[in-house]
C-alpha cells in the first residue's frame, strides 16, 4: 500500500523486511493475485500472507524500477530484483518482476505480482 501519487514497492520491501505480516498483508488488495514461479497463481491478500510468510524478514529484496507507467487509478510496474542476505548483504540472487497496481481509497495497492525464479549469484 502507498499512499504517494505514483505506486512504490519501497512500501513491500519494508513490510517485508520488517516481517510485518499485517502491513505486508495491506500492501495487496483483496482480491490480489500473485504469480510465483513454477508454482499455482494465489488470490486473495489472506491467502498472498499465508504463501509468503515463511519468507518474511529472511532475505531482503531489492526492487528496480525499469518502467512504471501511471493512468488514474491503475499503473504498471517492471524491472529487476535482487536478493540479498540480511547479515551479509550479500548478493544471493537476481530476477525480473512485474506489478499492476489499482488505487483504492487513495492508496496504492498491488494488485497483480509476478517474478521469475532468481538466478544463484
Amino acid at each position: 500500500m502507498s499512499s504517494q501519487n505514483t505506486p512504490s514497492m519501497a512500501v513491500w520491501m519494508q513490510a517485508w523486511h520488517n516481517a510485518d505480516a499485517k502491513k505486508f498483508k495491506q500492501v495487496y488488495s483483496n482480491d490480489a493475485l500473485i504469480f510465483p514461479p513454477n508454482k499455482s497463481p494465489v488470490q486473495g491478500n489472506d491467502n498472498i500472507l499465508e504463501f509468503m510468510k515463511n519468507g518474511l524478514g529472511k532475505v531482503d529484496v531489492l526492487f528496480q524500477v525499469e518502467k512504471l507507467i501511471v493512468n488514474e487509478n491503475l499503473a504498471f510496474e517492471f524491472g529487476t530484483f535482487k536478493d540479498r542476505d540480511i547479515s551479509s548483504k550479500k548478493i544471493t540472487g537476481k530476477g525480473i518482476y512485474t506489478v499492476t497496481w489499482v488505487l483504492e481509497k487513495h492508496i496504492w495497492k498491488i494488485q497483480c505480482h509476478t517474478w521469475s525464479i532468481p538466478i544463484k549469484q
